[in-house]
């Protein structure tokens, strides 16, 4: 029997691992993690009482998410991250900035793959933001799931950046560009994530959404030459044709040289969410004649529960809106739903 998805990905540590079904899984999932955070280098433990005394080491928590690769099945994924937001300017961190790849970027080249039929490979860099090394002394508390050495308290000294640290998009994006260039790659005018092969009579165009890469050309032999150098370079995950980016679900009739591109899950976890799994759909939910007035002021502010909510239902068909975008016509249907 085929595998399926959960509706919901499990939201802290202990509800990950103590979960009837599948906490063997998601166990797995955090020792694969710490494995690699651990061959990576990416912390010193040192005691409590040697951090200096006017920095408070930032808490960190665990990101669990499944997916389904195009070979099939499910893979089940654990990331350690730390609380950026807990960060102090000029004490933990000082730049921060690094561009992500437009998606207007992303859809203007899936159109051209449906239209010139090209290959469309993703690779995943794991574990990326342990490349570059922190650029300053950055403390954190010892996470879940962590076992420290006897005779602590202990916290850990960051050599490698983790996600969430507010500098490591900026430290990783100048690690793989300037690996990126030294291939020869050059890199696009329009979009800083998108990278143009100089040489050879093939186009080859990759896109770069922090760790997520998506490998364009006709040749399929020059994607998979890209590939090896990649992989020299960096651990990779090879996830073969696209299948899902950034949360899109993305199916293809090459045939036809359609795309089709929605988020159906998504939009299925947020209905859940909210308690709205069985409602009818309708193309134009708002009666069209319907007046609308202002209702009478309280004076009572919203509570946090009902604003947070609110905040989050708003947040999520946003997502929606900024990912999917409007539809792009090139001569070709590329049908986003």
């Amino acid at each position: 029997m085929e595998e399926e998805l959960d509706s919901a990905d499990p939201v802290t540590y202990q509800n990950a691992v103590k979960h009837p079904k599948l906490g063997p899984k998601w166990l797995e999932a955090v020792r694969k993690e710490l494995h690699s955070l651990h061959l990576n280098y990416t912390w010193d433990y040192i005691r409590l009482e040697d951090v200096p005394s006017d920095v408070k080491p930032i808490s960190s928590k665990w990101v669990f998410k499944t997916k389904q690769p195009s070979g099939g099945g499910i893979r089940y994924k654990a990331r350690l991250v730390i609380r950026g937001f807990e960060q102090i300017p000029g004490v933990d961190f000082d730049e921060t900035f690094a561009p992500v790849a437009k998606l207007s970027s992303l859809r203007m080249l899936l159109a051209l793959a449906a239209i010139h039929d090209w290959e469309i490979d993703q690779m995943d860099v794991v574990t990326a933001f342990l490349n570059p090394e922190v650029d300053g002394d950055v403390y954190m508390a010892m996470p879940d799931g962590v076992e420290a050495p006897v005779g602590g308290p202990w916290v850990c000294k960051l050599r490698k950046s983790l996600y969430g640290l507010k500098q490591a998009p900026r430290l990783w994006y100048e690690h793989i560009n300037n690996f990126l260039r030294s291939l020869g790659l050059l890199r696009s005018g329009y979009d800083p994530n998108v990278y143009i092969s100089a040489t050879g009579l093939i186009p080859l165009i990759l896109l770069l959404y922090v760790d997520d890469i998506l490998l364009f050309s006709e040749s399929a032999k020059r994607v998979s030459e890209l590939k090896k150098l990649l992989h020299a370079e960096y651990k990779m995950t090879d996830l073969g044709p696209i299948r899902q980016f950034l949360g899109l679900e993305i199916e293809r009739d090459r045939k036809n040289r359609i795309l089709y591109v929605h988020q159906s899950r998504y939009i299925q976890n947020v209905l859940a969410t909210y308690g709205l799994s069985e409602c009818n759909g309708d193309w134009t939910p708002q009666p069209t004649n319907n007046r609308l007035r202002k209702l009478e002021d309280t004076g009572k502010p919203l509570d946090g529960n009902g604003k947070q909510k609110y905040q989050t239902i708003v947040g999520s068909l946003n997502w929606l809106i900024v990912t999917l975008g409007r539809p792009v016509n090139v001569g070709v249907t590329v049908i986003l739903n």
